[in-house]
């Protein structure tokens, strides 16, 4: 008889701070455990564990972030893509539609504001990481030493980039100064609407994301989703061993997410500060034989409610899942010059 380690729980916290700025844009999404959610009541998904976790940093105004908060985990859970296993389309149709929603609403009202975002899906063992702009995830390991390994499952995409200029300036537009016609510093996000059909010929800022997936192991400690607000004073490896610490405290996830924006307001960030933090709790089941999998346990049930700038959303922490050998591919959504390709990225 072998231990083998299953994922038994999940916590989460998050926090947002205004900080400098003189308005919040932000607005973030956390749902622990999609099957209960009143937003996917009737839907039936081939997965015994579903939570979806984002953040979504404004620009402009709030408008189209808090429509991301709305829209993006009811297009993206909601779809018969997802339901037929085909989770990559299912994100980058859910991100697609989003747009949409949001493009539609903007030309409508007369506001021109964007959003970037980042999220986290874990179906099961398994975790996909979408971004657009420049919000970022990291997700930490720990080594077999104690030392942590810090793994950005996100691309930061801004119109300074090579690979994005080349792009925008395929469709015949122009970047100036490091900005999308000296005006957007990035180069994908939903909304911003004047840089995209039918207000322009074609979609200079697009909608389209980064996708990484990753197989979750007992390897994998937890994961940190946040706005650039934290990540233009903390770098990957500081915020991680600032976590680790706080965590070796005995303190909750939400205690350390609301840490972790203070210490990057105390380090004088100049935006909104938007964090959520998720816990990989790991227990160690006995199996007879390496061909027999350990029983499904019994999910704990951690972490506190989500009062983000849309709808209220209150939610419990709930995983189920097992152990597999660890994989991390990235596909980028393709557009007008792309191909869709998996690679290993940063």
């Amino acid at each position: 008889m072998s231990l083998q380690p299953v994922l038994a729980g999940l916590e989460s916290g998050f926090d947002e701070a205004q900080g400098r700025r003189e308005t919040m844009e932000d607005a973030h999404c956390v749902i622990n455990d999609a099957k209960t959610h009143a937003d996917l009541a009737g839907y039936s998904l081939p997965f015994k564990h579903i939570a979806f976790w984002g953040v979504f940093d404004g620009h402009g105004g709030v408008d189209a972030a808090q429509m991301v908060e709305k829209h993006l985990h009811k297009n993206i859970l909601c779809r018969e893509e997802l339901k037929n296993g085909d989770v990559l389309k299912a994100i980058n149709c859910g991100f697609e539609a989003t747009d949409e929603i949001i493009v539609e609403a903007s030309n409508k009202n007369g506001w021109m504001n964007g959003s970037t975002a980042v999220i986290g899906l874990l179906l099961d063992h398994t975790l996909y990481i979408a971004n657009i702009g420049d919000s970022e995830a990291v997700l930490v390991s720990e080594a077999p030493d104690g030392s942590l390994i810090c793994e950005a499952l996100t691309t930061p995409h801004k119109a300074s980039d090579p690979n994005e200029k080349r792009r925008i300036e395929s469709l015949g537009g122009h970047v100036f100064f490091g900005r999308v016609f000296g005006a957007l510093a990035v180069s994908r996000s939903f909304g911003d609407s004047k840089f995209k059909m039918p207000k322009t010929s074609q979609n200079f800022v697009s909608w389209e994301p980064s996708i990484r997936q990753t197989t979750l192991t007992d390897a994998h400690k937890f994961l940190i989703l946040a706005c650039d607000g934290l990540w233009d004073v903390i770098s990957h490896q500081e915020a991680a061993e600032f976590v680790r610490d706080l965590r070796a405290q005995g303190k909750s996830a939400t205690e350390i997410a609301k840490a972790l924006v203070k210490e990057a307001l105390n380090k004088k960030t100049e935006d909104n500060v938007t964090i959520v933090v998720v816990f990989f709790n790991w227990e160690y089941r006995p199996v007879e034989s390496s061909n027999e999998q350990p029983a499904d346990p019994s999910p704990s049930v951690e972490g506190g409610s989500d009062s983000g700038a849309g709808e209220a959303k209150t939610e419990t922490d709930e995983a189920t899942t097992q152990k597999d050998e660890a994989t991390t591919t990235e596909t980028q959504a393709p557009d007008a010059t792309e191909t869709k390709e998996a690679d290993a990225q940063q």
